[in-house]
């Protein structure tokens, strides 16, 4: 009896608490986390170092417009500030495009939209496709008066379509694109919004599943000695 009891308390002993499985679990889901971000960091300066990794502005005139007409342009239309710059979407699916190979993270489009844009994406073509589609289309971040910033999170494209409004008929003076517009550095250990959920939630739901997978054993056992 006192053998078995002796036996009782040591496996006792080792059982993990509910807290600190989940400790542990949030321990783990920060150290991924963190591997994560290093990881990110070496292949940007290896993208760099290579030099396709672009930081630069792309003016209008190194860009192609489809649906647009520029108001210095047209003699029938005035624009609603009398500077230079200004563009006129002649339906609800103007296109800018620009075409070139670089390594991005982030996207920066500069435009002041007169009338409200309705709407601003990015659509990016990756090595080897000519076609634009759906499934790489990227919604701005408001970021500033004026300011869409596009996060594509590191990848190789070789062409790029922003639709600046989906409305049709808005005037829109257009400054430029920024590609990998520079950042303070500890903005990458900052998780955006689907990634603090991950973060958040996804360690206690591991933390449980881990409680009932070292309870399994316990219990067979238990039922084995009945």
């Amino acid at each position: 009896m006192k053998e078995n009891r002796t036996a009782r308390r040591g496996t006792s002993a080792r059982r993990w608490r509910p807290q600190q499985l989940l400790v542990l679990a949030y321990a783990a889901a920060a150290a991924l986390w963190l591997a994560w971000v290093f990881a990110g960091c070496a292949v940007m300066l290896i993208h760099k170092a290579n030099g396709t990794m672009l930081t630069r502005t792309i003016g209008p005139d190194e860009l192609e417009f489809e649906s647009f007409v520029s108001y210095e342009d047209d003699e029938w239309h005035t624009p609603p500030v009398d500077e230079p710059g200004w563009y006129l979407s002649t339906d609800n699916d103007p296109h800018i495009f620009w075409r070139g190979e670089a390594w991005l993270e982030t996207v920066r489009l500069d435009a002041l939209h007169y009338l409200p844009p309705g709407g601003v994406t990015l659509y990016y073509l990756r090595p080897g496709q000519t076609e634009y589609s759906e499934t790489q289309k990227v919604f701005a971040r408001v970021t500033g008066e004026g300011s869409y910033t596009f996060d594509l999170g590191g990848i190789l494209v070789t062409g790029l379509r922003i639709d600046p409004d989906g409305v049709g008929g808005v005037p829109t003076k257009l400054t430029g694109i920024e590609l990998n517009p520079p950042q303070p550095w500890y903005l990458r250990f900052l998780p955006d919004g689907g990634q603090w959920l991950i973060l958040l939630f996804l360690p206690p739901v591991a933390a449980s599943y881990l409680g009932l997978l070292a309870e399994l054993p316990r219990r067979k056992k238990g039922q084995d000695s009945r």
